[in-house]
This record gives C-alpha cells, structure tokens and sequence, in this order.
C-alpha cells in the first residue's frame, strides 16, 4: 500500500527506541496493542503494526526503533484546471483540488471557478491568482480537515502550484475571445506545446502514484485486461472506464478469474477523478501499433 521503507527513512528523525527482551520485530503486537500488517522479511526490513488511527513501523537501527505515522497525515492533493466539460453543471473553467487519503478511506473535492476581468486579473472562486490567498475551502468531510500539516500542504498548492496554471488559464480566455468557442485548441509554439505536454506528464505520474496505492496488483490486472479492447479515440472518450470494466465483468465473470471483490472495485472506479482515468489509461493500456493506433 505505501512505501514503509521510504516513510521509514524520512521520518528518521521521529523515531524512538524501544527495550524489549528480544530483538524480533515481528513479536511486538502485545506492547504495542496493535495488529501486524506488515512482517519484516528479513533484520534489516521495517515491521508495520496498525491501530484505528495510526500505523507503528518497527525496525532496527542501533537497537529497536519505532516511528508513528499518524493516518490523517497520509493525504494527497492534486491540482488542476478543468477546461472540457465532465458532466457537472459548472461554468467552464474552473480549478480542481483533489484530497485523497487511502489509510482512512476519505475523498473530498473543492472546486472554484476561473474567470478574468476587464483589468486582465485571474480570479479563482474569490480570490485573485496574484494575491496569493487562498478562499475558504472547509473540507468538512474529512475528520483531518483542521489538521495543522493538512492546511499548510492546502497552502503550499495555492501558493506554489496553482500559479503554475497561469499559462493554461490565459490560453483559455484568449482562445476563448477569438473564437467565442468554449474550448481551447491551439496553444502556441512548439516550446509552448511541449512545456504543456511537460505538465501533462507530470499531471499523470502524480495520478499513477496515487492509484498504485489505491489499487491490488489484481485489480490493476484485471483493468488492464478489460483495456486491451478498448479504444479511446478522443479525450472525452476517456470518462466513464468503470463502464467497460463493468461491462466485462459481467459477460467474463473476471472478478473471479483475478480473485477479487468486483462490486469493491467499481466502487473505486466510480469514484476517480477524470485525470485519475487518463492516468490508468495511460498506464495500463497497450502501447498503440501503427494499425491499431488509439
């Protein structure tokens, strides 16, 4: 699910030690009244326990050592501007920030609308992109939404991240006054489309590395498997993948070739974002051949 290595090592400072009459990692579940999720395999590997709130990594490094990583801090927010119509009654554009948390199972959107005035200012919901402060997004459907870590990652995104977006949301409205089309098609020069297509691909390795903690290796096999049939032959076509998997599911009955809950999984597919489903798509369909291209 997570990388406990990686979370080890960058918590180093936090850890404790722990006196203990012997020196198995994997017997600690009575001291520590939790459950192990995770066994070391080996003297030098990390043991995860888990209680209601918290995970517990046990490992050795000059004797016993413990880390603490409480569950509400293991958030991700994405960030992006939403330009093509998803199906939701908004004025196009607008801003997305997705908030995900696989250990506590939370999910919550906040999205705001971009507009620009006379003076040539980008607005997003109350706020200028120049001013730098972030409006109120209460987030009260996640029990972390007060959390100090949490509001200060919120902050970072609105500060750093989202102007970042300037270039997308200026091409936007200047197509946008040109051509009284809602959509934008033409970006520039060649620097220009490969500083988008920079961003793009870095818009979906954050996506893939979310997914990859939010889905089985089976469940993304199956996925995978129900995508080698299916062509996806414009962006909007992307929206809706759980509608296929469903669909094979049911004619192959491949929730139990993978061995796997199906109603869980679409569940989960139902509840992707749209940048969440190109980034399964790209990660999981075939590469496009010169007779088959997608």
């Amino acid at each position: 699910m997570y990388d406990w290595d990686a979370l080890w090592h960058e918590h180093e400072g936090y850890r404790t030690g722990f006196d203990v009459q012997h020196n198995d990692a994997n017997q600690l579940a009575d001291e520590l009244s939790a459950k192990l999720m995770k066994p070391a395999q080996h003297p030098t590997d990390v043991a995860v326990y888990e209680t209601a709130d918290k995970f517990i990594l046990a490992g050795h490094a000059d004797g016993l050592q413990l880390l603490e990583v409480f569950k509400h801090g293991l958030f991700d927010i994405t960030l992006r501007l939403v330009s093509e119509d998803e199906g939701l009654e908004l004025t196009l554009p607008y801003v997305e920030i997705h908030v995900d948390n696989l250990a506590t199972e939370e999910q919550a959107v906040w999205r705001g609308a971009v507009r620009r005035d006379e003076e040539g200012r980008i607005w997003i919901d109350s706020r200028t992109l120049d001013e730098q402060v972030m409006p109120a997004m209460p987030f009260d459907e996640l029990s972390f939404t007060d959390n100090a870590r949490f509001r200060d990652a919120l902050h970072r995104v609105w500060e750093e991240d989202l102007p970042t977006l300037r270039p997308l949301i200026e091409a936007w409205f200047d197509h946008t006054s040109l051509t009284g089309e809602a959509e934008a098609h033409h970006y520039g020069d060649e620097s220009r489309v490969q500083q988008i297509c920079d961003r793009y691909a870095e818009i979906v390795r954050r996506e893939q590395a979310v997914l990859s903690r939010q889905f089985s290796d089976a469940e993304l096999q199956l996925i995978a498997h129900v995508l080698q049939n299916v062509r996806f032959e414009d962006a909007a076509s992307c929206r809706g993948v759980w509608l296929a998997v469903e669909a094979c599911m049911i004619d192959e009955e491949l929730d139990q070739h993978f061995k796997l809950d199906g109603e869980a999984l679409l569940g989960k597919m139902k509840a992707l974002s749209y940048a969440q489903e190109v980034a399964l798509i790209e990660a999981l369909s075939p590469l496009p051949t010169a007779s088959t291209a997608e």
